[in-house]
C-alpha cells in the first residue's frame, strides 16, 4: 500500500493538532510520525505518545494511523516513516522475516519498552474447563495462520499439551469476531487481556467468566512461539472480569521502534520526552497504568537504537 508521506502529514496534523495541543508549536518544528492503529490499545499508546514528544520537545509528533502493524512496519524499515508500536513478538519476528512475517525488516530498533500486555484464553465458569489440558475436543477460535490471534491460541494449546489436532477449529478472521462467537456459544474459549472493555462485555453476555491459569512450567514452551513473552501472576479481584480467583497469565511487553536511518538525536529527544513527561503518558489513558519509565531500556533481544541507548545510559537505566 502506498502512502504519499505529506499527504498523510497534512490530513493528520489538521485531525489531530487540536487534540495533541499542537497548534502552539513553532511553525520551523521538525515533524515525524508514529506508526500506529485505529482505535484498540496500539492506537492509544500511538497518540499517547505523540502527544508527550510533542509537548515535552522541540519536535512535533504525528500518529500515522494504519490498518494493522504490518502497514507500518515496512514503511519504518525503509526510512519512509521514523516511528512505529507494535508489541515485543510481532517486532521481534518483522526483524526476523519469520513467524508473523515474512520479509526481514532488519532496519529496525528499539526505542523504549513501554508495559506488559497481559493475555491468556478465557472461559464461562459453567464451562467446566479448569485448566488447558481441558479444552481438548472443545470449540477453539482458528485464526489465520500466522497470524498474532494465531499464535497466542497456538501457545496456550501447548500450555495444555495440545495442538490444533487436539481441539475443534472455529475459524475466526479477528478479536471482534472472536468475542462474538463466544458470546454466541461458537467456541468455549477467547483470547483476552486482563482488564479490557472485551471482558466487561463478555461476562455481561455469558455471565461469570475465568481466566485459565497458565502453568509455570510452559514459559519455555510458549516462548518459542510468542518471543520475548514471560508469565505474570495476577492477584483475584472484585471488580475485573475473570479474576475470581488468582491467576497466571502470558505477559508481553508493548515496543515503541524506530528506523535505523533516523538520526540519533531525534531518537534522544523523543526517549528524554517520554521519560520526562511519563506523568503525563500513565494519565492518559488505563493502559498505561504498568508503565514505568525506568523499564524503558528493559533489556531485549531486539537491538536498541544508538539514540535511545546513549539516553538510557546517560540516566543509569540501561540494563
Amino acid at each position: 500500500m502506498k502512502i504519499i508521506r505529506n499527504t498523510i502529514r497534512a490530513f493528520a496534523g489538521a485531525a489531530v493538532a487540536a487534540a495533541l495541543g499542537l497548534a502552539a508549536l513553532p511553525a520551523a518544528a521538525q515533524t515525524i510520525g508514529i506508526g500506529t492503529t485505529q482505535g484498540g490499545a496500539t492506537g492509544q499508546i500511538g497518540i499517547a505518545i505523540a502527544q508527550a514528544v510533542s509537548q515535552n520537545s522541540d519536535l512535533r509528533a504525528l500518529p500515522q494511523v494504519s490498518a494493522n502493524t504490518s502497514q507500518y512496519i515496512p514503511l519504518v524499515d525503509a526510512g519512509r516513516l521514523e516511528l512505529g508500536v507494535a508489541n515485543y513478538p510481532q517486532t521481534y519476528y518483522a526483524i526476523q522475516g519469520t513467524g508473523m512475517s515474512t520479509e526481514a525488516a532488519a532496519n529496525l530498533r528499539v526505542v523504549a519498552t513501554l508495559m506488559p500486555f497481559l493475555a491468556a484464553l478465557v472461559t464461562a465458569e459453567s464451562s467446566g474447563i479448569e485448566t488447558y489440558a481441558d479444552i481438548a475436543g472443545r470449540n477453539v477460535p482458528r485464526y489465520p495462520e500466522n497470524s498474532l490471534g494465531d499464535f497466542i491460541i497456538r501457545a496456550t494449546l501447548a500450555a495444555g499439551g495440545l495442538t490444533y489436532d487436539d481441539v475443534n477449529s472455529v475459524p475466526i478472521s479477528n478479536f471482534p469476531q472472536q468475542y462474538e462467537a463466544f458470546k454466541a456459544g461458537q467456541i468455549a474459549v477467547s483470547i483476552a487481556s486482563v482488564g479490557a472493555q472485551p471482558t466487561f462485555d463478555l461476562e455481561a453476555s455469558v455471565g461469570k467468566i475465568q481466566f485459565i491459569p497458565v502453568p509455570q512450567e510452559a514459559e519455555e514452551q510458549i516462548r518459542t512461539l510468542l518471543p520475548g513473552a514471560y508469565l505474570h501472576d495476577v492477584a483475584a479481584s472484585d471488580t475485573l472480569p475473570g479474576l475470581g480467583a488468582a491467576t497466571t497469565v502470558i505477559a508481553y511487553d508493548y515496543m515503541l521502534f524506530a528506523g535505523a536511518s533516523v538520526p540519533d538525536d531525534v531518537i534522544g529527544k523523543v526517549v528524554r520526552a517520554m521519560y520526562e513527561g511519563a506523568e503525563g503518558l500513565k494519565a492518559s489513558s488505563p493502559v498505561w497504568a504498568d508503565f514505568d519509565r525506568d523499564q524503558m531500556g528493559k533489556a531485549a533481544e531486539i537491538p536498541y537504537h544508538p539514540g535511545a541507548a546513549a539516553y538510557y545510559q546517560e540516566i543509569g537505566i540501561a540494563e
